[in-house]
């Protein structure tokens, strides 16, 4: 898929937790004996956490450690193509690794998938690299009802803030998850559940997935092709990925509906509405729903800043009411890319955004137009495909 992509309007803004896999009391080691394996004396390993506390520079954070300011502009030169440690995060914690006493290494997480490994080579100089942060990963699965948002749902079947935006992500061509979900739609997944040194870590991929929303079913397979692509797909083997997304924004509520016989607050005439209008608060992204070239970004009349987007021979969308702009006349955008901001320009009574898609000069109702389908997978790689759904294939029968 191209993005990480979208979630709803009560998928609120709760930031996802930065977890910390080490002790956080400086002075405090963990000790790990290895197996042995070969009858001569185990080694001993140690590990002791350095907490970034308010006001620390690397520089500080280094002397702690036990280290010269030498030894810190030597890892800085050694890792300017890696990470730039002038950048390092409070409350984030550096990680020293002993082995028998003597050193091994220094890690430091800069996301919640990569980290900062700080070695020396044989002639012992700081080489520092970059690797995976080394999970234990477990397939898990959960089921949820929803009474009032899926995020609630979500978390109390067990799922992370992470897990819950991902689940939505993989559904946005199929579901507007701002408008369509009720009361007792249902969701099944099958996720990898992450842990470091026996401690809950951020949950990994969605490997499968069932949504029931209004009754209708929808599935998800996560499949990599053998040309190392990565998609969701039916369990038919139909593509997720459409050629259109369902809403142009992450985050929004429906504040006026497709209509030939509106009553405008401003006109205060009846006149016809032919889009969908999302509410959002201003400086809200504005995704393009599809690949195409900008035709137009510019003032016009009651629509305000005003974007036009052609698709193809076929489909123009247009968004209107514009704070600014992210995108010019001319420039080619992806689906998912931002080309505006949420405001209330023109003939507008409140924030949102004017959405309106154009079939053949004529426009169509959003929500309803039967729009293009996603590609099926390729039929040399159906037989890979069906191996790896024949994994799920009791998750999918439930």
């Amino acid at each position: 898929m191209k993005r990480t992509l979208f979630v709803f309007t009560i998928i609120i803004a709760s930031g996802i937790v930065f977890w910390q896999f080490h002790g956080m009391s400086e002075g405090v080691s963990d000790v790990v004996v290895s197996d042995d394996v070969s009858g001569e004396p185990l080694p001993v390993y140690t590990t002791e956490s350095f907490m970034i506390e308010e006001g620390d520079t690397f520089a500080v954070v280094m002397k702690r450690m036990g280290y010269t300011y030498a030894d810190m502009q030597a890892v800085l030169v050694a890792g300017e193509d890696i990470y730039d440690f002038t950048q390092i995060v409070l409350g984030k914690t550096f990680v020293i690794q002993k082995k028998d006493g003597i050193f091994d290494a220094i890690e430091y997480n800069i996301n919640l998938e990569e980290q900062a490994l700080i070695t020396k080579n044989i002639v012992g100089d700081f080489v520092v690299t970059k690797q995976d942060i080394p999970y234990n990963v477990t397939e898990k699965e959960v089921h949820g009802v929803i009474e009032s948002s899926l995020f609630l749902a979500g978390n109390e079947a067990g799922l992370d803030d992470r897990a819950v935006l991902a689940l939505a992500d993989v559904f946005t061509w199929e579901i507007d998850f701002a408008t369509v979900i009720q009361p007792d739609d249902s969701f099944s997944v099958i996720y990898e559940d992450r842990t470091r040194d026996g401690q809950p870590g951020p949950s990994g991929k969605i490997l499968a997935a069932k949504f029931i929303n209004q009754g209708k079913e929808h599935t998800a397979l996560r499949f990599e092709d053998p040309d190392g692509g990565i998609g969701y797909y039916t369990r038919e083997g139909e593509s997720l990925q459409k050629p259109f997304l369902k809403a142009p924004l992450k985050y929004s509520r429906i504040s006026s509906g497709y209509s030939t016989a509106r009553f405008h607050p401003i006109i205060e005439q009846t006149t016809a509405h032919l889009a969908i209008d999302y509410a959002a608060s201003i400086g809200t992204p504005i995704l393009a729903t599809g690949d195409g070239t900008v035709i137009r970004a510019s003032w016009n009349g009651g629509y305000g800043n005003f974007i036009a987007i052609r698709h193809n021979d076929t489909w123009d969308t247009h968004y209107a009411h514009l704070s600014k702009y992210a995108a010019k006349a001319g420039d080619r955008v992806s689906q998912g890319d931002v080309i505006g901001y949420v405001g209330s320009t023109g003939w507008s009574t409140g924030p949102h955004v004017h959405y309106e898609m154009v079939k053949n000069g004529t426009k169509v109702n959003p929500l309803t137009v039967e729009l293009p389908a996603g590609d099926p997978i390729k039929d040399e790689w159906r037989s890979s495909f069906e191996d790896q759904k024949s994994k799920y294939t009791d998750f999918f029968e439930k």
